[in-house]
């Protein structure tokens, strides 16, 4: 069979037409990293600290059934977390959208008309049609589209995880803030406890005509000092416990929340690994990448979207009189539409989308840098919180020696009292820096764990916020 010369030439330009556009195709990466050195080991890797391996959730080493508690509530009452459950709905839904364009659209459309013309003559006609419309997705514009936004979906989930990690590591802090505090007051009622039995001893040797009135005085402004500091610390208390309520979903209000007796030890340090695992471990540093891509693949479809559309329409129904077999219809078209003349409306889209990637590279190395820097920060921290730590109880030791001996003195006559008043405040004063340097630590290990992107199990999305998903989704 011999075609026409006219289609033979029609059908070499379309080959030639689309070998070109073929050849405008966009290649999409990946294998993105960020534009830093990935070799170089954490400072305090090789010091010599003890490591264990953080596989479990990071708040499991503190051993607090208390603080396991509190946290599951959190995870399931915390109003931030909804929200964030709420976007991921939203993100997962445009997915849904998106990979909708991928298939063919099928629509109805039913009219009735009757004219009457002027000699009386009626005519009536119905139209019933099935409308069938699908883009060809020849270029990749729409299956860009549709993974860009499914990365985006899985992006929402790599931020609501790293809300919950920020948030539980505000939860636990909070939580050791609170027993500090509770620590910090009964600290106080026996420091007080302490300054009254100076107070009595002091009286008395004054009634004996062994001490001034001054020694009375000064005792008993060092303790009112001590007494000034309850407000303030069951303030604290106060504010500490509202705010660990509010993290909690609950309103704020007097009843206590049950917490341990005393600060926990913190353990070994947990594995820390090379700083490339950063880019594996933490969330955000996962939905930077993800979010890299995903504008890399909006590129792809910006390009694309100045290549020629291919579409197939159908049509079928009757039209006629009357609803009948013998007016039934049929059509299939098949057609191309390329942009001429858009004034650079689509060339300037495609630079704006790389603009962004490169918005995204830059954003995805900072982020890895700053995420390094607060992993070596929070070590570096909880080292040389250690060694005040260990100075502190020297000072502590030495303080309390030097009361016993100024003490001594003063009972045998040798010296005032003011060498016995300036070592109990120096002692007391050191008692409290102790306390609160210990819950310091315990602080900067959060940080460590929160740094290193802890090891966060999310629980199942809450099941008001998932009863549309599964009508939207397409199989």
């Amino acid at each position: 069979m011999l075609f026409p010369s006219n289609c033979i030439k029609i059908g070499c330009l379309c080959a030639v037409f689309f070998f070109c556009c073929t050849g405008c195709s966009y290649r999409v990466n990946e294998d993105v990293l960020p534009d830093v050195s990935l070799d170089q080991p954490f400072s305090l890797t090789d010091q010599g600290m003890t490591r264990v391996d953080s596989g479990k959730k990071w708040w499991k080493a503190f051993e607090d059934p208390y603080l396991d508690e509190i946290l599951h509530t959190f995870f399931s009452k915390n109003f931030s977390l909804k929200q964030g459950y709420a976007r991921l709905k939203q993100a997962e839904i445009l997915q849904n959208q998106a990979r909708s364009r991928l298939f063919p659209e099928l629509g109805s459309s039913l009219s009735t008309s009757s004219t009457w013309t002027s000699d009386g003559e009626h005519d009536k006609n119905t139209a019933f049609e099935l409308e069938l419309s699908w883009e060809v997705d020849v270029w990749k514009k729409l299956s860009s589209s549709q993974k860009a936004a499914a990365l985006e979906a899985v992006a929402a989930q790599d931020v609501l995880e790293d809300t919950a990690l920020i948030l539980s590591a505000q939860v636990a802090d909070t939580y050791f803030q609170l027993i500090e505090q509770r620590l910090q007051l009964a600290l106080l009622d026996k420091q007080i406890g302490v300054n009254e039995i100076f107070l009595e001893l002091i009286e008395l040797r004054f009634a004996n005509g062994a001490a001034s009135v001054v020694d009375i005085y000064q005792q008993r402004q060092q303790l009112a000092s001590i007494q000034t500091q309850i407000p303030v610390v069951r303030s604290k208390l106060k504010t500490l416990q509202h705010r660990l309520q509010v993290l909690l979903g609950v309103q704020p209000s007097r009843e206590k929340i049950a917490v341990a007796k005393d600060l926990p030890q913190p353990g070994p340090l947990p594995k820390l690994g090379l700083p490339a695992n950063l880019l594996v471990n933490r969330p955000d540093l996962r939905a930077a990448r993800k979010k890299l891509i995903a504008a890399d693949y909006r590129v792809a479809e910006a390009i694309a979207d100045r290549l020629p559309q291919i579409k197939l329409l159908g049509k079928s129904g009757i039209d006629g009189s009357e609803i009948s077999s013998d007016n039934l219809f049929l059509s299939l078209v098949g057609e191309a539409v390329a942009p001429l003349v858009d004034w650079g409306r689509r060339k300037k889209e495609v630079e704006k989308q790389r603009a962004i990637v490169e918005e995204e590279i830059s954003l995805y190395s900072e982020s890895f840098l700053t995420a390094i820097e607060e992993v070596e920060n929070a070590l570096w921290q909880e080292k040389e919180q250690e060694e005040l730590l260990h100075s502190l109880q020297e000072q502590l030791e030495i303080a309390q020696a030097n009361l016993t001996e100024s003490r001594n003195r003063y009972m045998q006559g040798l010296t005032d009292y003011l060498p016995v008043l300036t070592a109990l405040h120096s002692l007391q004063g050191l008692e409290r820096d102790l306390l609160q340097s210990r819950r310091q630590l315990i602080s900067f290990r959060i940080l460590l764990y929160r740094a290193l992107g802890g090891s966060l199990t999310m629980p199942d999305r809450p099941a008001e916020l998932d009863q549309h998903l599964a009508t939207d989704k397409i199989s």
